[in-house]
Parts: C-alpha cells; sequence; structure tokens
C-alpha cells in the first residue's frame, strides 16, 4: 500500500474507548424516564438523534457533571496512542466520525491526541445544563438507528471530496452500519462485525486498535524504518 492514498477514519465510542459513553451516562445517571426513552430506542420506535435530544433532556446535567462522568467511567484502548502516533509518524490524515458530542471526544482524547485530528460529531451546548445541537438537521435517513444527527456517511462522503484519497474506517456499532459500502477498507468488531457477517460485507475483525496496527504493519502500508 502507499500511505499516501489513504485517510484513516475511526468511530469514537466503543471503538477509540472501551465503553459507549451515551449508552452509559444514561445508564448511571438517568431515571426512569430515560429507561422508557432507551426502550423505545432498542425495539426501534425512535431514532438515534430523538433518542439522544429526550435523554438529555431529561437529565438535566451540567457541562461539569458530564465531563466528571467521563473521566470517572470512561478508558480509552490502550493501544490507541500507538497507534495515532504511527500514522501521524507517516502523515496519513486522521479523523473522527460519530453519533455522539464532540465536547465529550475532546475532552476524553486531551489536547495532544485532538491536535491534527477533525471531529465529526454533535454538540452538547450550555454550562448548567446540557442541551443537544446536532450537525445535521431534519435528513432522511433509512439506517436501523434512525437519524443520528451526524450522518456518518454523508461524513464519509466529505471525508472523501475533500481529501480525494482512500478511506480506512473502523468501527464497532449500529450507527457505523451506514458506511460499509462507502469505504475502501473495513476494520469491525462487536455489532458491526455481526451485520457484515450476516450481509456477507468484506471486514477485517479486530478487537482492540493493536490488531488494526498489526494488520496494517503486516500488509507494509506503514514503511520500515531504520532505528536512529
Amino acid at each position: 500500500m502507499n500511505e499516501t492514498e489513504y485517510v484513516v477514519v475511526s468511530d469514537f465510542d466503543g471503538t477509540i474507548t472501551l465503553q459507549d459513553s451515551n449508552g452509559l451516562i444514561v445508564e448511571i445517571l438517568g431515571n426512569e424516564e430515560n429507561a422508557k426513552i432507551e426502550e423505545a430506542f432498542i425495539i426501534g420506535l425512535a431514532g438515534n438523534r430523538e433518542t439522544l435530544e429526550k435523554h438529555f433532556q431529561t437529565m438535566l446535567i451540567s457541562l461539569q457533571e458530564y465531563k466528571d462522568f467521563l473521566d470517572e467511567h470512561i478508558r480509552m484502548d490502550p493501544d490507541f496512542d500507538s497507534f495515532l502516533g504511527k500514522i501521524r509518524v507517516e502523515k496519513i490524515p486522521f479523523f473522527i466520525v460519530s453519533a455522539g458530542f464532540k465536547q465529550g471526544i475532546r475532552h476524553i482524547l486531551g489536547h495532544d491526541r485532538v491536535a491534527e485530528t477533525e471531529i465529526y460529531a454533535n454538540d452538547l451546548v450550555g454550562e448548567e445544563r446540557l442541551i443537544t445541537k446536532f450537525a445535521m438537521n431534519n435528513l432522511p435517513c433509512t439506517n436501523e438507528v434512525g437519524t443520528c444527527g451526524n450522518c456518518k456517511r454523508m461524513s464519509i462522503e466529505e471525508i472523501r471530496r475533500k481529501t480525494d484519497k482512500k478511506i480506512i474506517y473502523i468501527g464497532d456499532g449500529m450507527t457505523d452500519v451506514c458506511v460499509v459500502d462507502g469505504v475502501d477498507l473495513l476494520f469491525a468488531k462487536d455489532y458491526l462485525a455481526d451485520y457484515c457477517e450476516s450481509n456477507q460485507i468484506p471486514y477485517i475483525p479486530f478487537k482492540q486498535f493493536r490488531d488494526v496496527e498489526a494488520y496494517l504493519t503486516d500488509k507494509q502500508f506503514f514503511r520500515k524504518r531504520r532505528a536512529s
């Protein structure tokens, strides 16, 4: 492979992190109303965007409470830093595409990891009470999780137009399903891997970023360098 031909795009929750922050915050800080909202999503009566909007309307949490929750409960894949360092050495553009929120992504990653990383995601607005602000409004969507607020398919298409490069995608969940036929190399685990298996969609299985790094190294995606 020629590294200049590719960009790397990754989902965030459950892929870069070991937990899904949006699901876990509802589980831990939510109330009975949140449980009903989540049940409606699970059985297909509400889409992802509508569900997140209702959850934050119900939980009434502040920005500081949100950040404190992330600090206490969310951990990153321990191999992510090695992978990110490798693609930065190779000067490969890196993007995060998420149906979650930029504020959470930036807080978890911190300044150094966010640098040189373009993030496509939704927003949370406010200090004392967080309100959802979605990247894309009123888009028709046939995805089984319904409208995501930030459409990953459209984000992928924009990245391809912007960079004019092939796309390596890394993901794990339901909101990643809509990108599988729009990328050039797909790494999948958990729900996304099961979906690919059921629909005979080619993918490369992974559990942690060390598996992605090993595969790309083996396929000579990363140039071999002399030790200095």
